[in-house]
């Protein structure tokens, strides 16, 4: 199981993601060292976001809705959550100080 560089991007929109073999332009782009199964563990994780994020769709649109009121934001910050902790295990030194200054994860 050799483990090869990938590139991520995250992104909101139809897919929440990217796992790309070449750096993107993004430059929120975390670079991770994965197997093909890990891989796929986190393209899967970006599928269920993706899923999630559209059960929020529609209370986004409700005024006066606080966020942490709606029960569908809580799937939906889960999977986030599931996805930098991935990332966060997968990246390089780097990455990882990366996402630990921006306040994605609490190693």
């Amino acid at each position: 199981m050799d483990k090869r560089k990938y590139y991520v991007d995250l992104h909101s929109g139809e897919t929440m993601g990217e796992i790309l073999q070449e750096k993107g332009t993004s430059p929120y782009g975390f670079q991770i060292e994965a197997t093909d199964e890990e891989v796929r563990k986190l393209n899967r994780l970006l599928a269920n976001n993706s899923t999630e994020d559209m059960e929020t769709f529609w209370d986004a649109h409700t005024p006066f809705l606080q966020y942490n009121q709606n029960r569908e934001n809580d799937g939906y910050d889960r999977t986030m959550q599931q996805i930098y902790r991935q990332i966060y295990r997968l990246g390089t030194p780097e990455t990882r100080h990366q996402m630990e200054e921006l306040g994605l994860i609490n190693p």
